[in-house]
């Protein structure tokens, strides 16, 4: 299974290198992490997960979200979570733009 996409700066749609993109799995009490990456040159990134990383006694597809950090790791620049993707795909795709005001500083 995988998470692919893009990460931008919304004004320009210049790609984003070197921001941290992590995946989660929403559930109930503990949203389960199932992976994460750096953006390239492109600001492409993917990230990989298996079923057992996501998989509980009544879960068989994952409810994606995605979160988007500066390279530190630490500042949150986006998150998908609102707007989670219910029973993902095996392959699912995101384009993230984030804005140039949340990039500065």
């Amino acid at each position: 299974m995988r998470v692919i996409g893009t990460v931008v700066e919304a004004e320009s749609g210049e790609p984003i290198e070197g921001l941290r993109v992590r995946a989660y799995d929403k559930d109930w009490v503990f949203d389960d992490d199932v992976g994460d990456t750096l953006t390239d040159a492109a600001g492409s990134f993917e990230i990989r997960y298996t079923e057992s990383q996501f998989r509980d006694h009544a879960e068989t597809l994952p409810d994606l979200y995605l979160r988007v950090y500066a390279a530190d790791g630490e500042k949150l620049l986006y998150s998908s979570e609102k707007a989670v993707r219910r029973d993902a795909q095996i392959v699912e795709r995101f384009e993230i733009r984030i804005p140039r005001s949340a990039l500065a500083g």
